[in-house]
């Protein structure tokens, strides 16, 4: 049906439109950058770890200013330090989060 010359004609236009789609904004990426290093001044501030326990925390860090008791499933509770929230599973520390400095409370 189709000749030898029209079958690369097609390939040779379906290369050419392909080439020209792959420069679409869908596939180029875009950095985006955040003043997250803001967030502390103490770059050297010491926080609680990763899988430590609730009695190590208070013995290693202190009383946190505020407790809230533990919601949900698997249950997470937050402990609020002056620069800081801790959060825990059950009895063991999730994650250490710095407060941004306009949430910070004296």
């Amino acid at each position: 049906m189709f000749n030898l010359t029209m079958k690369k004609m097609i390939i040779g236009i379906s290369l050419t439109l392909t080439g020209l789609f792959a420069g679409t904004p869908f596939s180029v990426a875009e950095q985006i950058t955040l003043p997250i290093g803001e967030q502390t001044k103490k770059a050297n501030m010491e926080l609680p770890q990763r899988s430590m326990d609730k009695e190590s925390v208070r013995r290693d860090f202190g009383d946190p200013r505020e407790m809230v008791d533990a919601v949900g499933e698997p249950p997470i509770s937050q402990w609020f330090y002056a620069d800081y929230v801790v959060y825990f599973e059950e009895d063991w520390v999730l994650y250490s989060v710095v407060k941004h400095p306009s949430e910070k409370t004296d």
